[in-house]
């Protein structure tokens, strides 16, 4: 989303942390970002990703084409 005056990103924030498992708030240049991402998604976490330019980082796509596979109680990304 294009939030100039940031009130979606506040938004997206409070909903968050009403969210049982909270929200984790990253930019796209963070050293840890790929292992926050898996363990939000491996946990049920939600993750705002703060900073976002024109290109995306490669390693991202599995996720945001959706392509999560749920074993036994847990959730993982398949890559490839």
């Amino acid at each position: 989303m294009i939030d100039p005056q940031n009130q979606a990103n506040k938004f997206i924030k409070n909903l968050g942390a009403k969210h049982e498992e909270g929200i984790n708030v990253s930019k796209p240049t963070e050293a840890n970002l790929m292992r926050t991402i898996e363990l939000a998604v491996q946990f049920g976490k939600w993750v705002l990703l703060e900073g976002v330019g024109k290109d995306l980082d490669p390693s991202l796509e599995p996720i945001l084409l959706q392509k999560i596979v749920k074993t036994g109680s847990s959730y993982s990304i398949t890559i490839g």
